[in-house]
């Protein structure tokens, strides 16, 4: 009799197809994504990408762990960081824990960045995940010391996806926004508004950021598909 997985396997094993379900149609689609990225921007490499949206709950932390588990794929050295550290939700995507992370380090209460990231269980992407809440997450983001980390993943990772706060809440991804190479927005199906998705577009453009295009998440396929959804990419406006 085969054992029964709990629920906490089941929700991970939905959401990190790319870990899990290598042959599904999102799977592919995020393959698709990731040849994508590696060739629309021939002078300037791609090392460091952001990922966020306008709102919450778009399933922006499962589009950045699904992608950085792609690049994973192809043999490169893959890290993913977790920069919400409002509501940080890698860890527990990769049941990973977080008593220590990136706000540790931008903190000032862990000096060896190495010493905090994880490597994710039979998938070669390795973690950083945010670490305890601080009370000022902006500042910490904003610091020197986070420019300089990126500085550090762009010399020492062959691609580093950032996991970034939404958009329209809070000011912390336009600030990581000036320091990455590329931002990739996210929105939901049947959730994301016109107008709310065109705000968050008008802020990071508002700043300057590179907007790299958008991922449609949640995009259904056909009822009768054992995979429910799957995830577009189309460019944004140059």
């Amino acid at each position: 009799m085969a054992k029964k997985k709990n629920k906490k396997q089941e929700i991970s094993s939905d959401k990190l197809v790319a870990l899990h379900h290598k042959k599904s149609p999102a799977t592919e689609a995020f393959r698709t994504i990731r040849t994508n990225l590696q060739f629309m921007s021939p002078d300037k490499e791609l090392k460091v990408i952001m990922v966020t949206g306008s709102e919450a709950g778009i399933g922006k932390s499962t589009v950045a762990s699904n992608l950085a588990l792609t690049f994973s794929m192809t043999g490169q050295k893959t890290l993913l960081i977790d920069t919400d550290m409002r509501k940080p939700m890698l860890h527990k995507l990769f049941d990973l824990p977080n008593f220590q992370g990136l706000s540790s380090y931008l903190a000032g209460d862990q000096d060896e960045i190495e010493d905090l990231i994880q490597e994710c269980k039979h998938s070669g992407t390795f973690l950083l995940p945010a670490g305890p809440i601080p009370p000022n997450p902006s500042e910490m983001l904003n610091s020197k010391k986070m420019e300089d980390l990126i500085k550090k993943c762009k010399k020492e990772s062959a691609i580093t996806i950032i996991d970034a706060p939404p958009l329209l809440p809070v000011t912390d991804a336009l600030l990581l926004s000036q320091k990455v190479d590329g931002v990739i927005m996210v929105a939901e199906t049947n959730q994301t508004k016109k107008e709310v998705f065109t705000k968050g577009i008008e802020r990071l453009q508002q700043v300057n950021a590179n907007i790299l295009g958008t991922i449609l998440n949640k995009y259904p396929v056909n009822k009768s598909s054992y995979y429910t959804y799957e995830n577009y990419y189309y460019y944004g406006e140059e």
